[in-house]
């Protein structure tokens, strides 16, 4: 039986209120710069592309390359990766600045046909068709559902999928629908991410890996040189208005000190590094270059191999790490009111945010590092290193390499563990590079734990929290590299994801991240600005701080 029109407005309410969780993330002392152009009630920028034919060409800066196009394995779920196929690949709804939904690929926001089970609706546009001709069909969903409804597959997040059955309506519409008592509350964001063309009967993980095959957004790829760059060019069966540029190039410069000199000498148009001091003061004194920081659901942490890294050595490296020392170095350059991160799923300036950090962990307290290891067995070697049944107590800890922020990052972590008596010796790879071997892409089958024994980087996050956190902290995920493995966390997780009351799910949400505090699958550092630097001359560039990240609106970019 259909619900009726009071039920369903009540879930329009729940996922509105959803959505706006996020839109308060940024604290009010991180001030973005505005953006060109003025903007609409969305937030994005609306400036009119003049008429021209004259070819464009615009080349962006990458300081990291896509390991495959398929953006959507556990593996080679990259910003870098989103932020190329985005403008490739279909996506039923897309996620604004403000953090709201707008349709995309999709007639309308999925349509919620009855309430208690719940079964949601997604429709296709009629005019949505691949580069081939072939329409873009319930088949591309089934497909992307078919590789991701079970925690063994490949697929970075099979969060709302996993518990839901799929039902095919008609070419353009599919049905998912959820136990009775168990509604999967963020199924607005489900079919999201770009998902590839199933009409080729190509492998999910391994068929796209170095080309897209076939486009269906506002550009295609025209050529790929591996370690190089990417170029992408209109796709003449785009339903919608522009693209407004003829060539658009991705150039993978990993070593971000490259960027500003690129920039100043127009070998690039635009850039997105991750912010470093030095970097941002040497753009800020470019001319004719605009810039904005923009602060969103993005965090950096270090994560810990729990297969390698005991639970008492991981408190041990929560005991000794002063991560108010490294949030003044690294961070409050770009916001004065910065802070250290005390939770893994709101952030700083969200009402639903709590320092969850346990006392113990608020003030460095080396002595208490070592009283831990030494409770667990540990004792001080000769050296000073800590060993147990001959085992050295040495750690390799691993990041992108030449990101000089990061870089910097595990240099303090490396001389603040040390003088507890824990080795750390840094193994980096270039870029991207290294996200394969941390998500266990080299492991027979390919899979988690990953071969670091602890890792930085950053999750980037969106505005529905509860599949975000369970996708990263699940048991079994291919999204947690660490094979983290809590039961308690695990169940509050899951049962945040088919709560209704927002206060509940908060209050679930933050249950589970004050526990992780105990089980310590990794520590919350910072909230991670991004950086946007870009030629003046072009317009209708806006930041977006979530999973869609700066190529959300390509289509719309043009020169003024």
């Amino acid at each position: 039986m259909l619900g009726n029109t009071r039920k369903l407005t009540r879930w329009t309410a729940v996922l509105l209120a959803l959505v706006l969780l996020a839109a308060a993330c940024d604290d009010d002392d991180q001030d973005d710069q505005p953006v060109t152009g003025p903007t609409d009630e969305t937030g994005t920028a609306t400036t009119a592309a003049p008429e021209t034919s004259d070819p464009t060409s615009v080349v962006i800066g990458l300081e990291q390359e896509l390991t495959n196009f398929n953006n959507l394995t556990a593996g080679d779920n990259l910003l870098a990766g989103r932020q190329v196929i985005r403008a490739v690949w279909p996506t039923c709804t897309r996620t604004l600045p403000n953090s709201t939904f707008e349709p995309y690929f999709c007639e309308s926001l999925p349509t919620v046909v009855n309430e208690d089970p719940l079964i949601v609706e997604y429709k296709l546009r009629a005019d949505a068709n691949w580069s081939d001709g072939t329409p873009v069909s319930s088949d591309d969903m089934v497909f992307y559902f078919e590789n991701c409804n079970d925690p063994e597959d490949d697929c970075a997040g099979t969060a709302g999928f996993d518990s839901a059955e799929l039902e095919v309506v008609d070419a353009k519409t599919v049905r998912l629908s959820w136990p009775e008592g168990q509604p999967f509350v963020e199924y607005i964001a489900l079919f999201s991410g770009p998902f590839p063309p199933a009409h080729l009967g190509l492998d999910w993980t391994e068929g796209f890996q170095e080309d897209p095959m076939l486009a269906a957004g506002p550009y295609q790829v025209d050529e790929y040189n591996p370690g190089s760059d990417l170029t992408l060019v209109p796709n003449p069966t785009w339903f919608g208005d522009g693209p407004h540029i003829d060539e658009v190039t991705f150039r993978f410069i990993s070593d971000v000190g490259n960027l500003p000199l690129a920039l100043e000498n127009g070998e690039v148009d635009v850039i997105y590094p991750q912010p470093q001091v030095d970097l941002v003061a040497q753009i800020a004194a470019l001319d004719s270059v605009a810039s904005t920081i923009t602060f969103g659901p993005t965090w950096e942490h270090i994560t810990f191999n729990t297969a390698t890294v005991p639970v008492e050595v991981r408190r041990a490296i929560a005991l000794a790490l002063d991560r108010e020392l490294i949030v003044t170095a690294l961070m409050r350059p770009f916001s004065q009111s910065a802070q250290p991160l005390g939770n893994r799923v709101y952030m700083n300036g969200q009402a639903q945010y709590q320092d969850n950090t346990p006392a113990e962990f608020q003030v460095r307290d080396v002595d208490a590092a070592r009283a831990a290891l030494e409770q667990g067995g540990w004792t001080p070697g000769n050296d000073g290193v800590y060993t147990r049944d001959e085992r050295r107590l040495s750690l390799r800890i691993r990041t992108t390499g030449g990101n000089p922020r990061r870089e910097q990052f595990q240099e303090l972590v490396q001389n603040q563990l040390g003088e507890a008596g824990i080795e750390i010796t840094i193994d980096n790879l270039p870029g991207g590079e290294i996200f394969g071997p941390v998500f266990g892409s080299e492991n027979d089958p390919p899979g988690p734990p990953g071969d670091f024994d602890l890792v930085i980087f950053a999750w980037v996050g969106g505005p529905l929290p509860a599949s975000s956190t369970l996708q990263v902290f699940g048991t079994g995920s291919d999204s947690n590299p660490g094979a983290y493995v809590d039961d308690q966390v695990n169940d509050l997780l899951i049962e945040a994801t088919v709560t209704l009351d927002l206060d509940r799910q908060a209050e679930l949400l933050n249950r589970a991240d004050a526990l992780m505090w105990q089980s310590l699958p990794n520590v919350p550092v910072y909230q991670l600005p991004f950086f946007l630097a870009w030629n003046d001359s072009l317009i209708n560039l806006e930041d977006n701080p979530t999973l869609e990240s700066f190529t959300w609106n390509l289509e719309e970019w043009a020169f003024s």
